[in-house]
């Protein structure tokens, strides 16, 4: 059972990396409350620990590219989601309603960006995935925004 603390946790995870006596100060408990809640949302599945880095690609000459694909047939869907989670240079993969089906990110070299949209369109028509439509934007950052008031 999730409570308003627990909530208060997550939110606290969710806003970047802090250690647990930031967020037991942000949530008005002791440190040892917040690992004790942690832990028992890691053991009931509800978060998980993973290391993440934020690499910053455009000093590494990569371009990220947003890819949005309308599928031609819905019934492709599953086909094409585990076609990208198997490439290496997809990052990110959202499963939409409106004007696409899946919208991915992908990243590629700056010299190559149109090189690497094109396999990526060819490889999946060449799985029987055909799109009634793409939009791509290349070259784009991104960066954490903190959202809070």
């Amino acid at each position: 059972m999730i409570d308003d603390l627990d909530l208060r946790i997550l939110r606290c995870l969710g806003e970047g990396i802090y250690s647990y006596n930031e967020i037991a100060k942000a949530c008005g408990v002791s440190r040892n409350t917040v690992y004790r809640r942690i832990s028992r949302l890691e053991e009931t599945g509800v978060i998980r620990k993973k290391l993440v880095a934020v690499i910053n690609y455009n000093k590494l000459d990569y371009s990220a590219v947003i890819i949005g694909i309308k599928l031609a047939s819905i019934d492709s869907l599953d086909k094409a989601i585990s076609f990208l989670k198997a490439q290496h240079n997809v990052k990110f993969i959202w499963k939409t309603y409106g004007d696409h089906d899946l919208i991915l990110v992908i990243l590629c070299d700056k010299e190559t960006v149109g090189e690497c949209i094109y396999n990526f369109k060819k490889a999946l028509e060449k799985l029987g995935v055909s799109s009634s439509k793409y939009d791509i934007s290349v070259s784009i950052s991104w960066e954490k925004i903190d959202l809070s008031p």
